[in-house]
């Protein structure tokens, strides 16, 4: 068990307290706010294909609605970038933003406000080269463990502001 799935049971109930509209907002500020964590960079990481349309979802998801039509026109680009970019933490980030668009075309429940944070968080952990016996220990580096404390700040700043 990761110390992200430790630390995380105890966002379940801060989520249920906040609107879908708050939940929207966590996950689109955690996505964008993880890229930061990418090492060297998201832009190193990553093909520049993958960044420039990863960049450009990422301006849309700020807009209020994106319709199902939208949503699945996006998930399908992101999918098709597994094949063309074979950097290590893609297939966490594409799900990441897939589940999002998917939300965002109908609401943002807990559960999958939830898949968002543990995807971002396990695109940026694959990157890191972190071995099983880590993880089962509960403890990651210390560029993971800031991006846990990262995302309980925005969960926690949503929560104080309803």
């Amino acid at each position: 068990m990761s110390l992200w799935d430790v630390r995380a049971k105890r966002w379940e109930e801060a989520l249920c307290s906040v609107s879908p509209g708050a939940r929207r907002a966590v996950s689109a500020d955690v996505i964008s706010g993880s890229l930061r964590f990418f090492r060297p960079s998201f832009g190193a990481v990553f093909s520049a294909e993958t960044v420039r349309f990863v960049q450009s979802v990422l301006e849309s998801a700020r807009s209020e609605h994106v319709d199902q039509a939208e949503s699945n026109r996006i998930s399908v680009r992101l999918y098709s970038l597994l094949d063309e970019d074979p950097a290590i933490g893609l297939a966490s980030l594409v799900a990441a933003l897939s589940v999002f668009f998917d939300c965002a075309a109908s609401e943002f429940d807990v559960d999958s406000t939830l898949d968002i944070l543990s995807s971002c968080y396990e695109a940026v952990l694959h990157t890191e080269g972190i071995s099983q016996d880590e993880l089962d220990s509960n403890s990651d580096n210390e560029n993971c463990s800031r991006l846990i404390d990262f995302q309980q700040g925005v969960i926690a700043r949503a929560a104080s502001a309803r």
